[in-house]
């Protein structure tokens, strides 16, 4: 069998075409297919407006300012994630809070209480792997605090809660189109969702040095413009996401009848009455996480870590906060343990029950 590998990102002669297309009749910066990506994107996930940016990072970076982050205004968030949530905090002149994980590796809601103080202005909760995060326990703490709450969907596209995408539970929804998430622009891009018109328009002024109209600026903003190329293949990848998203959840439950059975390794939380998760990532656990890694490389199957070292932990926060290890012990084994199964739309199922076999091999030995 050919190596399989963790993800693999489409691009084919739709897209093509719809790029040299883009590049041929259309403006390279705020082109037609920029606001038709945007319109449609905004229609998919259920909002009144959606903004493209140019990573998603800055789309939760410009959310941040869009939302009057103070300087030194503190934002409760999660210690697991890729680093660029609490980044984007601190890009605003913000500092990041944390709190540890639940069952669910998403924000323990039970911790956001005891870390609120006269300096925090917001909670940013992950919708980690996909996995929605407990929203309405979380906008009601906001709503008590008045507190703003911008949701971090970069790895969400297509998640519901309670019936709701992702993206729309939430002052602003920021989602990435990286190219190894649920749906890509082929390149680094970003979308803040809303149904606030001011807030818009504010981001749209940010993403383009505060300029509306031509040459009068009326805020101090930054380049974070989607480039036009990028809109047009976002598009066509849109259009294919429902069904995108539909084959992750099948490959997700083969997934979790195949290993159901296997007492080493613990499973990602799955469907439940109120959460249906887009599997960006299909996590599993096992405290020989690195020997199984190895194991499966060896058979071709290439597998990665998501993510090795909680968010506090790295060097530059250790040095910036002074964050020592055991302050978030859900966090570390998270990080220890987890790993995440290849897992895209285009997996056979010939390669899923292989992977299942060779983990069930991995822990008879």
């Amino acid at each position: 069998m050919d190596v399989i590998p963790p993800a693999n990102p489409v691009f084919d002669k739709e897209m093509e075409e719809a790029a040299i297309n883009a590049l041929r009749n259309e403006r390279f910066i705020l082109g037609e297919s920029v606001d038709k990506f945007e319109e449609e994107f905004s229609r998919y996930i259920g909002t009144k407006y959606a903004v493209s940016v140019s990573s998603g990072t800055n789309a939760l970076h410009l959310a941040f300012l869009a939302a009057n982050l103070t300087v030194g205004g503190e934002v409760i968030t999660v210690a697991s994630s890729y680093i660029a949530t609490s980044n984007s905090v601190i890009h605003a002149n913000g500092t990041p809070i944390f709190c540890d994980i639940n069952d669910e590796y998403l924000i323990d809601i039970n911790q956001i209480p005891s870390k609120i103080t006269k300096r925090t202005r917001g909670i940013m909760p992950v919708h980690l792997y996909g996995y929605p995060a407990d929203m309405d326990e979380i906008n009601e703490i906001a709503q008590k605090n008045n507190l703003f709450v911008i949701e971090d969907a970069a790895q969400a596209h297509g998640a519901l809660y309670k019936g709701k995408m992702t993206g729309t539970l939430s002052e602003m929804g920021c989602f990435s189109f990286y190219s190894t998430k649920n749906m890509t622009v082929c390149g680094d891009g970003g979308m803040v969702t809303t149904n606030d018109e001011k807030t818009a328009e504010t981001i749209k002024l940010l993403r383009n040095h505060g300029q509306y109209p031509k040459d009068v600026h009326s805020m101090i903003g930054y380049t974070a413009r989607l480039n036009t190329v990028n809109a047009a293949i976002g598009r066509v990848q849109l259009k294919y996401l429902p069904k995108w998203i539909e084959e992750r959840r099948n490959i997700a439950k083969k997934y979790y009848n195949l290993l159901a059975d296997t007492k080493e390794i613990i499973l990602p939380p799955g469907d439940t009455k109120n959460k249906k998760p887009s599997y960006h990532l299909f996590e599993i656990k096992t405290k020989k996480r690195d020997e199984l890694l190895k194991f499966l490389k060896d058979n071709g199957i290439i597998c990665l870590i998501h993510y090795p070292t909680p968010i506090p932990y790295q060097p530059i926060y250790k040095k910036l906060f002074g964050y020592k290890e055991g302050s978030f012990p859900k966090s570390e084994e998270l990080s220890a343990q987890a790993m995440d199964l290849p897992l895209f739309p285009d997996l056979k199922d010939d390669q899923i029950k292989y992977t299942s076999e060779k983990i069930h091999e991995f822990f008879n030995r």
